[in-house]
């Protein structure tokens, strides 16, 4: 969309997903002020003459041309020389394809563009061996930035740890990000930045520490270490023993471990994900979010030693953390009267709760995954009132509902998954009346039944309910007609369902339905013909079958069916976030057939795009 305003030019890109070149002849727009192509993912490269555009203040994205394949056509890096009045965020993609690297980095000029808030530097991971083998040559000394600079992210560089040195001249940088660095053996120091408030660190597999030598603790160093860092997240970096490169020797030879003095004074949220780190900066003054995972437990024992450490903290989430006991958990959630989200998985040493529960009186959401001894009956539930939230994940002791449950008034969400002693949800869930979203995923023993059970016939406030791989059931439970609120029904891989029950015409609030691996419904759910069609025809948005193998994806949207011929496997997986949420990751694995192209073009849909769009 091309915009004139009174001194200014616009040629609106954002969202082109599918835009992959610009127009050949864009540099003679020598007027044109802003070029915003935010998610244009497709864009293969920037067209040459691109630099003529020197009033351009907003170039969103710049794309190095991969293996040459544009020749003349495209524009080299050094174009960027001249847009010295560029603002906002730059992301340059694709700068292991640049040749004679170290004379286009200079000329690309980053130094000169004062206006600059964010910068994003981007390497491919699909440049040739042959190509990469110059790749520590390639420094990024001559990609300097200016140092107005706020927000500043490498990923994918390849080079080794001889670089950044021009990172401690950013004094005004807020966030810094440097992800899938995969020769980068230390990082130059960040912990003087005076403004720095957020720092991501994301798998670096060879990165041994974070800085050069092991501060005294002194109280002048401590004001000037990291004084604005509030959010630090390090992740996948397995190499990473120690905080410094001067580790404290390991105790395991039967010598006590330093203790580090040096803390980060305003740190908020802490995120540390396999990195063996054994010392490091203490954190006191967490108050948002503390997330261990695959890690030591040792500077957690140290901070929780000092004086109110953590008494704030809002969410805590451990899993499969070293040398933590029932003990230290204790310890870790004592006087946490603030805490709203608390997560813990694989801990198999844990066998009990009740010691664990009576403090968190502000307690939101709970998430209990992979503890093998975990015993869930006779907890004391009164810690537990305000509880929104519940997720239980592979706890083999859980045979039934826990009886307490039924005592958690405010509870508007709960999902259980994994679980194989799982039998039966009643006698507890028909007291679950508050309840608005309901999953029981993987529970091979059990029976969805109630026969004989007077369940949700006054009132149900669910209106998401998911039923996935559950072996035993032959037949909807019965009760599924008294959910008269229900929005959304997702029923997964029921290979021994047959038919769907007549008491669906019942479902009169159901705006979705999703039916996925149950191959008796194929033909009976089909539009107009099919023999349970007359059941679900008033649903509004109907999915039949992720999986094809031979026929149909059918979605009914805005009153009209949409059917596509296209072999295709989705494959579902759930992890645990930050956030206490579970987060849907799909991944396609597409069958190529002969037939693939002919039926999508019946489908009126072209190949490429449908799966573009799918992603």
């Amino acid at each position: 969309m091309l915009v004139l305003r009174s001194s200014q030019i616009v040629l609106k890109l954002n969202g082109c997903k599918k835009l992959e070149e610009l127009p050949k002849k864009i540099g003679n727009l020598v007027n044109l002020t802003h070029l915003p192509c935010d998610e244009c993912w497709s864009l293969t490269h920037m067209p040459r003459g691109i630099g003529k555009l020197t009033s351009l203040q907003t170039l969103s994205l710049f794309v190095v041309d991969k293996h040459g394949s544009h020749g003349g056509a495209a524009a080299g890096l050094s174009e960027l020389g001249g847009l010295n009045n560029l603002r906002g965020e730059l992301t340059i993609r694709n700068l292991g394809w640049v040749k004679n690297a170290k004379e286009e980095f200079r000329a690309a000029n980053l130094k000169e563009k004062q206006h600059l808030h964010s910068l994003i530097l981007e390497w491919s991971d699909h440049v040739p061996k042959d190509d990469d083998e110059d790749d520590e040559e390639k420094s990024l000394e001559d990609l300097q930035p200016h140092p107005n600079l706020k927000e500043l992210r490498v990923v994918g560089w390849r080079g080794d740890a001889k670089v950044l040195s021009w990172l401690s001249l950013l004094t005004n940088l807020t966030e810094v990000g440097i992800m899938f660095l995969s020769r980068l053996k230390h990082l130059p120091s960040f912990a003087q930045l005076p403004y720095l408030r957020r720092l991501f660190i994301l798998d670096l597999p060879e990165l041994e520490y974070m800085e050069d030598s092991d501060p005294s603790g002194g109280q002048g160093e401590s004001e000037s270490f990291f004084p604005s860092l509030t959010s630090l997240i390090l992740m996948e970096c397995p190499n990473m023993k120690s905080w410094w490169r001067e580790r404290p020797i390991d105790d395991d030879n039967g010598t006590e471990i330093r203790t580090s003095t040096m803390a980060f004074p305003c740190l908020s949220s802490l995120h540390i994900e396999d990195c063996p780190l054994t010392s490091m900066p203490l954190y006191p003054s967490l108050d948002d979010e503390l997330r261990l995972v695959n890690t030591s437990s040792r500077p957690l024992k140290q901070t929780i030693q000092m004086s109110l450490s953590l008494s704030r903290l809002e969410s805590f989430h451990v899993e499969n953390i070293e040398e933590m006991d029932p003990n230290m958990l204790d310890e870790c959630l004592h006087n946490k009267i603030s805490l709203k989200h608390w997560g813990i998985a694989s801990c198999h040493w844990l066998k009990s709760l009740s010691g664990c529960l009576q403090q968190l009186t502000s307690l939101k959401t709970l998430s209990l995954s992979d503890c093998k001894e975990l015993d869930l009956e006779g907890m004391s539930w009164e810690p537990l009132k305000n509880l929104s939230d519940l997720k239980i994940d592979n706890i083999p002791q859980l045979a039934s509902l826990p009886l307490w449950l039924q005592h958690l008034v405010q509870l508007k969400s709960l999902v259980i998954k994994n679980c194989s002693g799982l039998r039966s949800l009643f006698p507890v869930f028909q007291h679950l009346t508050s309840l608005e979203a309901f999953e029981a995923i993987n529970c091979k023993e059990l029976e969805l039944s109630a026969v004989g059970i007077q369940i949700f016939q006054d009132y149900t406030s669910l209106r998401d309910l998911r039923l996935e791989n559950i072996p035993k059931c032959r037949h909807l439970p019965e009760w599924l007609q008294h959910l008269t609120n229900l929005k959304n029904l997702d029923l997964n891989d029921f290979p021994n369902l047959t038919s769907l029950p007549d008491e669906m015409r019942y479902l009169t609030t159901l705006q979705v339905l999703n039916m996925y691996m149950i191959p008796e419904l194929e033909e009976r759910c089909l539009k107009d013909i099919g023999a349970d069609w007359h059941k679900i025809a008033h649903i509004p948005e109907i999915w039949v079958n992720w999986v094809v193998f031979e026929e149909f994806i059918c979605r009914k949207r805005g009153g009209n069916w949409f059917i596509v011929f296209v072999h295709m496997e989705l494959m579902r997986s759930t992890s645990f976030t930050r956030t206490g949420v579970d987060r849907v990751h799909f991944q396609h694995i597409l069958r190529a057939k002969n037939q693939l192209a002919d039926y999508l073009a019946k489908a009126g849909v072209q190949r490429d795009s449908f799966f573009k769009a799918w992603w």
